[in-house]
């Protein structure tokens, strides 16, 4: 049976946070992302790779990254995602001066449309809210935007300027 079209029996795949063992996949998987999103150049990529690995590798180290993984059980990483504890600056009715913010999800091409980045959201959010955040921001790939408005997430405005 085509692995796309069948659905994963229950306990197939589990989720798990994510921890400094798992660098090398969530590096991978970081690249696997800007690929699908038009990145073609590979010196590029090469050399995002290199910087996010050092920061993410800081960033879990001291806690200021959380993440999670899903595994199968056969120990093959399938999906991931990572939130990031964003320093912001103060504003009328926030209490921390960091922002949540849900980035480098990926999920292998092989196992996409089974639920498992809704798996990792939902986690995300239980987390977020567990740890007395009231909000969790992201920048949705294209890929993405239609998964978050059916997880309540709501578009903002934000805008950029090119230097």
């Amino acid at each position: 049976m085509d692995p796309k079209t069948r659905r994963l029996p229950k306990g197939r795949v589990k989720l798990r946070r994510a921890s400094l063992r798992d660098l090398k996949v969530l590096v991978r998987q970081r690249q696997g992302m800007w690929t699908d999103i038009g990145e073609k150049s590979t010196s590029k990529l090469a050399e995002e790779s290199r910087v996010y690995r050092g920061w993410v590798r800081s960033k879990l180290k001291t806690g200021r990254v959380v993440g999670w993984v899903a595994e199968t059980n056969r120990g093959d990483i399938v999906a991931g995602g990572i939130v990031w504890l964003r320093p912001t600056v103060s504003r009328p009715g926030v209490k921390h001066l960091v922002q949540p913010f849900l980035l480098s999800m990926y999920t292998e091409p092989e196992w996409r449309g089974r639920g498992l980045a809704s798996r990792i959201v939902d986690e995300a959010v239980k987390w977020a809210k567990k740890s007395g955040y009231t909000a969790i921001m992201l920048h949705a790939s294209p890929m993405g935007r239609r998964l978050y408005p059916r997880k309540g997430f709501k578009r903002t405005w934000e805008m950029k300027f090119e230097l």
